[in-house]
């Protein structure tokens, strides 16, 4: 497929290397170009040069032909120059994510949506594993799928976190089964418009046929013009109502086309965003052949994964709940429903996004705790609505949100914006979260799941 083809990747970050290596091993001639200088990238440089990569840093344009192929990393987005440029030019450009897909040999089972992605995926990978199907969680998860694609065979299957940055850059990027949690707005400030950003999200779908299968949120409005569009069988989910056809809950129970699985009290994952994301896997899960057994026991064996309403600890009555991982306001709400009496810690980077939707949590919401690049903006839109305290650490921002929570309350760590102002990911936030309110003292974070 890419034996003595030219291929130029664009940044040397995660997907960047995979890309590359993947391409060296299949024969193609590899340069490498990352915007960062030398000294920042000197050993993952260094690795590809040794493996024959040409690596250049310092900027991403350069000469691309009609017969290169330039693979694209997902954080540059499309209208870079280096990307402009090499279109310009007649070169093939794509992303990590359709070159995975392209060297897959197994079955592509894939999630996306604004919110719940990686938690669906790993639910979704968790099911494949007990039905003992050969394996892997890849994609925006972590694992790049030119990698995954290497270690699971023909009989097989990857489930797929594909972010809307991955599926801008497919083409005949196909799953088998694909998931379609939810549209809100998101990232704007890389797509260039919400509609592009939808169109993103839309490309999930773009290649699959009547033998395919589309699981798609029946409660949100953006996801079903998209499946109303789809060549799919559609499968649509929804925790607030039952259907009369695909998954919902019913008397308390997960219920998918008449198969009841558990009850709702039994999951493992909290609220009613993990109410949709355990309907979401199950039906994609069902819908691949996955036996309902091993589906529910998936479901009672799953960790939730971190910084995602992860419960740290509980002070004087009131609960400390690290959502870092809530980057846009449509998580955050989501992240609100069920709390009662909420002190909010949001800001961040906003990314262009409108955070005057915030503006539906109150109340629970009484107050927020304002930090970051967006603290200002968080003040403006929404000082009117509901009390607004800026402040300039996590530190102040925990000892603010004290002195304003009250017992049988909570204070939520759900940002609704970026990290990358102050932190170095919503991992790092999170856990400078955790420091902070364990300093204050308190009970172990095992005493109640938030």
């Amino acid at each position: 497929m890419l034996h003595g083809r030219r291929v130029v990747i664009l940044g040397l970050g995660i997907s960047g290397r995979a890309a590359a290596r993947a391409s060296l091993r299949l024969g193609a001639t590899v340069e490498v170009r990352d915007a960062a200088e030398r000294a920042a990238l000197e050993k993952p440089a260094a690795e590809l040069e040794a493996l024959g990569a040409s690596v250049h840093t310092g900027g991403l344009s350069g000469d691309v032909g009609p017969g290169d192929l330039v693979v694209v990393s997902p954080g540059i987005p499309p209208r870079d120059p280096a990307v402009l440029q090499a279109r310009a030019a007649g070169a093939e450009v794509i992303g990590e994510l359709e070159l995975g897909a392209r060297l897959a040999r197994c079955d592509l089972l894939a999630v996306t949506g604004t919110n719940g992605k990686t938690t669906t995926t790993a639910l979704l990978a968790a099911m494949l594993a007990r039905a003992a199907i050969p394996c892997a969680a890849a994609g925006n998860i972590g694992l790049p799928l030119v990698e995954a694609v290497v270690s699971v065979p023909p009989e097989g299957a990857i489930a797929v976190e594909a972010s809307s940055f991955q599926l801008a850059s497919t083409e005949s990027f196909h799953p088998r089964v694909a998931v379609l949690l939810n549209i809100a707005e998101d990232h704007t400030d890389w797509h260039g418009s919400t509609r592009a950003y939808v169109a993103a999200k839309a490309r999930i779908t773009a290649n699959q046929d009547s033998s395919d299968v589309l699981v798609a949120n029946a409660d949100d409005a953006r996801v079903m013009e998209v499946a109303c569009r789809s060549r799919a069988r559609v499968v649509p989910f929804s925790a607030t109502r039952p259907l009369p056809a695909g998954a919902s809950v019913r008397s308390g129970a997960i219920v998918i086309d008449g198969i009841e699985l558990l009850g709702v009290d039994e999951l493992p994952l909290p609220g009613l965003a993990g109410v949709e994301d355990t309907l979401a896997a199950a039906a994609a899960a069902l819908s691949y052949g996955v036996a309902p057994a091993a589906v529910t026991d998936a479901i009672r064996a799953f960790a939730p994964e971190p910084h995602r309403l992860q419960h740290v600890a509980r002070i004087a009555g009131v609960d400390y709940i690290d959502d870092s991982k809530a980057t846009n306001p449509h998580a955050t709400l989501a992240a609100l429903r069920g709390l009662d009496d909420v002190v909010l810690i949001a800001g961040g980077r906003s990314k262009g996004i409108d955070l005057s939707a915030l503006a539906a949590g109150v109340p629970p919401v009484r107050c927020i705790v304002a930090l970051g690049e967006a603290a200002a903006q968080l003040e403006a839109e929404l000082g009117g609505v509901v009390e607004v305290v800026r402040v300039a650490s996590m530190e102040d921002a925990v000892a603010q949100a004290a002195a304003r929570a009250r017992p049988g309350g909570s204070v939520l760590l759900s940002p609704a914006c970026a990290s990358l102002d102050m932190y170095g990911s919503y991992a790092q936030r999170g856990e400078h979260f955790a420091r902070c309110v364990r300093a204050l003292g308190g009970s172990d974070g095992d005493e109640r799941r938030a």
